[in-house]
């Protein structure tokens, strides 16, 4: 039991960093209660176990690991959440937080009072009870479900980081098992009777499907999203620096309510557009090139991700009008087609047609018929099955991209697009897209700070 006790404390080393409860709103307790009760049906008689992030020790916000925070709605690093399916109890184990810790960073779950009944738990416990408890906790399952591997980031979805984790683990110095594999083997030890099963297709599934609470979020980040990258695009000009762009936009982030960035934003300006995940941001922008914004927002734990590409200059070259014509059709076609029942290739193969149509074809197949991604949580979110068709409730990112790498231009739009019971819903269009309407828009004069 020493062993054990050693290999689960290296686990909840961390320093507290935020108070779980929202100052925008009151805790949506009926949204979370009902999360973990549809997950109760799914595990029946096993025992899931799953672990929040640990603390942050640089200087950047504290955000919960997706499926925890999807789970309990709870901003409480180092916790860990049990739910019991043979008799439906949701217990949180949670460090205590020093009076030191409490007077440097506040108050955790701790300093809660009635933290059960606020967030539906049945009970909160110390974390040092965590594995003790748990081998009586155990006693009735037949199964333990934990998940199997990352539960992703704002920005990554869980295979991107499993594959980012799995090349540190083949260096020479940090070779051996990943973390969530050691965290499962010594859950394991405690549990040595419950046959394991991973919790992925369960929460991959009920995340797929946004709920109305989840939507509204959405659609809040996504009006956001929009309009910093509208904001951005006033007064564009030659001279000026990417950066430039990217304040003008979190300005705008900033003073509407957004927890932070979606993803580290993209501001490419000439040759630096075909670097897909350019982020350095930093060049001065000249005449006759085009630029794109590839930004989004993360409103209370939702995020969105917008792309606009426009004219450094104020107006496109033939060339470069050719080309994003090409993408902005592209995009309204697909955007057109998405409805229940639709599957992505059915989508790939509308986009196809428009490629081809513009004399865009080859490249269109060099990008592997690339039209976007789902998002929510995550700015790449969960995405059970890429051959199932979309239902109601799937918000998936609309991305069709266009580029000739021997003249070094690629240009690319985006929008977060909601699957509604009858089509879907441009959640993103706030970032105007016509050729007519952008001209305009880079004429007028900017409100923040890009003048």
């Amino acid at each position: 039991m020493r062993k054990l006790s050693i290999s689960i404390r290296c686990l909840f080393i961390t320093v507290a960093l935020v108070i779980s409860v929202s100052a925008q709103k009151p805790f949506n307790k009926g949204e979370f209660e009902g999360r973990r009760g549809r997950l109760f049906e799914k595990i029946g008689d096993g025992v899931a176990v799953v672990f929040a992030a640990g603390g942050q020790h640089y200087p950047v916000k504290f955000r919960q690991s997706p499926d925890f925070y999807y789970l309990t709605g709870i901003e409480e690093p180092g916790a860990v959440l049990v739910m019991v399916g043979p008799n439906k109890s949701s217990i949180l184990f949670a460090p205590r937080r020093s009076p030191e810790g409490i007077r440097a960073e506040g108050p955790g779950i701790w300093q809660v009072e009635k933290k059960e009944e606020i967030y539906g738990l049945t009970r909160v416990q110390p974390i040092e009870e965590f594995l003790p408890s748990l081998q009586f906790l155990g006693l009735r399952a037949k199964k333990l479900y934990m998940l199997s591997g990352s539960q992703g980031n704002v920005q990554n979805a869980r295979e991107e980081l499993d594959f980012y984790e799995a090349l540190e683990m083949t260096h020479s110095v940090l070779g051996g098992l990943t973390e969530s594999k050691r965290v499962i083997a010594v859950i394991q030890q405690v549990l040595p009777q419950l046959t394991f099963q991973s919790l992925n297709p369960f929460l991959d599934d009920m995340r797929w499907i946004k709920t109305p609470y989840e939507i509204e979020l959405i659609k809040k980040s996504a009006e956001i999203g929009a309009e910093g990258v509208k904001e951005a695009m006033k007064g564009t000009r030659p001279g000026m620096y990417e950066y430039e762009l990217e304040a003008a936009a979190r300005y705008v982030y900033v003073k509407r309510g957004a927890r932070g960035d979606a993803f580290r934003p993209i501001v490419a300006s000439g040759p630096n557009t075909i670097t897909l995940h350019y982020s350095a941001n930093n060049r001065q922008m000249r005449d006759g090139e085009i630029v794109y914004m590839d930004y989004g927002a993360d409103y209370e734990y939702y995020t969105s991700d917008v792309t606009r590409t426009w004219p450094v200059s104020g107006r496109f070259t033939p060339e470069q009008e050719k080309m994003y014509r090409c993408i902005l059709e592209a995009r309204d076609a697909i955007i057109a087609a998405m409805k229940p029942g639709v599957t992505l290739a059915q989508l790939k193969d509308i986009a196809e047609e428009v490629y081809k149509k513009h004399g865009f074809g080859k490249e269109f197949l060099a990008v592997g018929r690339y039209i976007g991604h789902t998002i929510g949580i995550s700015v790449h979110d969960v995405d059970p099955d890429r051959n199932r068709p979309l239902a109601a409730g799937v918000v998936y990112n609309v991305e069709p991209l266009l580029e000739i790498s021997d003249k070094k231009i690629h240009m690319r739009l985006e929008d977060t697009v909601l699957i509604t019971p009858t089509g879907a819903l441009n959640m993103t269009a706030g970032a105007p897209a016509g050729l007519d309407e952008i001209y305009a828009l880079i004429r007028q004069k900017a409100v923040s700070i890009n003048q």
